[in-house]
């Protein structure tokens, strides 16, 4: 008799761990939201749920990336507007140049250039968060320099025809700056365009005026070209974003099928088991004292 109560305690002890076990995972399970807290909770499903997280985790790198570069792409876009707006202006003054007839006229819009010059030059030079947009590789340093006498704008010694790139997939480095060089240099030096136009109202040379004009509508082209340039990397860009996102919504459905936790189900399973609790520790008080009155005997 002694055997089998012994017997009957210790199973009931197995009982009363495992509902307390259960119990706290259930309690976990509600509290967290997911069922799957830790590799013991379904070994079968961990290695997928894992790996699913890391190209979550993956893809938002990726995300961010693409964002920045975007943003970047958008300020250099905005920038080459500007630039062209401003050569669109300084042809229009060629245009009256080459009509001028007086020392006054011609100095007149010669000032409005050399204005125009340098808010050009300057716009070329624009930051982004602190990196100059049209450096190329060289972000820290001003890729265009004005001579203060309007002879030449220098260009950073470094170059600024680097190439920025960016993670944007698993081991896909993409470039996607404008340079410097392709804005405003090659094949149509931009600033020596303008500024040969501005030698030209100085020596009041309507002819050299004339022809600056075909070399400014050439710098206006290149300048517009580039811009295209820069939409169609955003919008290439914009593309692979919504790729990932799409993606991301395919994994995180699975993810929540597998470990997001049924709470209507676990209520009911934690109030059964609490209950199984209850039972299994008032028949082992049951049984003990039972035994306790036999050994008495």
């Amino acid at each position: 008799m002694r055997v089998t109560q012994n017997y009957s305690i210790q199973s009931l002890l197995r009982q009363i761990n495992y509902s307390r076990e259960r119990i706290n995972t259930l309690q976990r399970n509600l509290a967290t939201g997911k069922r799957i807290n830790q590799i013991s909770d379904d070994p079968a499903n961990i290695e997928v749920v894992l790996r699913f997280r890391n190209m979550l985790q993956a893809n938002a790198q990726y995300e961010e990336n693409i964002n920045n570069v975007m943003d970047f792409l958008t300020f250099s876009s905005g920038a080459l507007d500007e630039s062209s707006n401003i050569l669109t202006t300084i042809r229009e003054l060629a245009v009256q140049g080459a009509d001028s007839t007086s020392p006054e006229e011609f100095q007149a819009i010669q000032v409005q250039v050399e204005e125009l010059v340098e808010k050009l030059v300057n716009v070329a030079n624009t930051r982004f968060k602190g990196r100059y947009i049209f450096g190329g590789d060289n972000v820290t340093t001003a890729p265009f320099t004005l001579m203060p006498d309007y002879s030449a704008v220098n260009t950073n010694p470094s170059g600024v025809d680097g190439k920025l790139k960016a993670e944007i997939g698993k081991e896909n480095f993409d470039v996607y700056n404008i340079t410097g060089k392709e804005a405003f240099l090659y094949p149509q030096d931009v600033f020596k365009t303008v500024l040969d136009l501005r030698t030209a109202l100085v020596n009041q040379d309507s002819n050299a005026i004339q022809n600056s004009i075909t070399e400014l509508d050439k710098a206006i082209d290149q300048v517009l070209e580039v811009n295209t340039k820069a939409g169609a990397k955003i919008n290439r860009y914009e593309m692979i974003l919504t790729q990932y996102q799409n993606e991301d919504l395919r994994l995180q459905e699975f993810l929540s099928n597998v470990e997001d936790t049924d709470m209507a189900k676990a209520v009911v399973e934690l109030q059964g088991e609490q209950t199984s609790l209850e039972t299994a520790l008032k028949t082992l008080a049951q049984t003990l004292n039972i035994s306790l009155i036999d050994f008495m005997r």
